[in-house]
């Protein structure tokens, strides 16, 4: 659905379309990711961090066509595992409601949605249509901010990014300006015009 339809694209669709097709759907978020156990069962399998990294793929293919940013992914993939929000807790839908995950939560989508700047991409253009991934293995890459994250060695450092975020924030604050100005002449030209 992803590589069909540009409304998963965006950061909400992307949000519906994990909702949709893991919680929803019945994903066993715990049997899968061994949370709140010790012991790695035979049913330990990382499927939904394999979707994460084909999604991350994709995003480098494509770095336009994604209304999200890489950080999002990032974001997602270290708090599925560290279960300070109930959203990946249980194996289902049932068990959440049961065990009233969203009573006792927060869920992780709230938090995004708090701080959706900081995910959205600044250089996102909606494209139209499906998107064609690029099944090469030369084209295949490490995605360094999830697999080394916690390497003693590597820190992540994204210059780019951070400029442009600058850059994003920048513009905000002079539209703001920008704004309170024309509020400001709009309300000295009715004064004018009234005396």
């Amino acid at each position: 659905m992803l590589l069909l339809d540009p409304y998963y694209r965006t950061l909400q669709g992307f949000e519906v379309l994990i909702e949709k097709e893991w919680l929803s759907f019945g994903h066993q978020f715990q049997a899968r990711h061994c949370h709140g156990t010790q012991d790695i069962t035979t049913d330990y399998s990382p499927i939904f961090m394999q979707f994460l990294d084909c999604v991350w793929q994709i995003t480098q293919h494509y770095p336009y066509s994604f209304q999200f940013n890489k950080y999002l992914l990032t974001f997602i993939s270290q708090h599925l595992y560290s279960c300070l929000y109930g959203t990946f807790l249980y194996d289902s839908e049932r068990l959440r409601r049961d065990n009233e995950v969203k009573q006792k939560t927060q869920s992780l989508w709230s938090h995004v949605n708090s701080f959706r700047t900081e995910f959205l991409n600044p250089l996102y253009k909606e494209r139209q249509g499906c998107i064609l991934p690029m099944i090469s293995m030369r084209t295949m890459r490490l995605w360094r901010e999830n697999w080394m994250a916690f390497h003693p060695f590597y820190r992540f450092q994204d210059p780019l990014f951070e400029r442009l975020m600058e850059l994003v924030h920048l513009r905000e604050k002079i539209q703001g300006n920008c704004d309170e100005l024309r509020v400001r002449h709009q309300t000295t030209v009715k004064i004018a015009v009234s005396s």
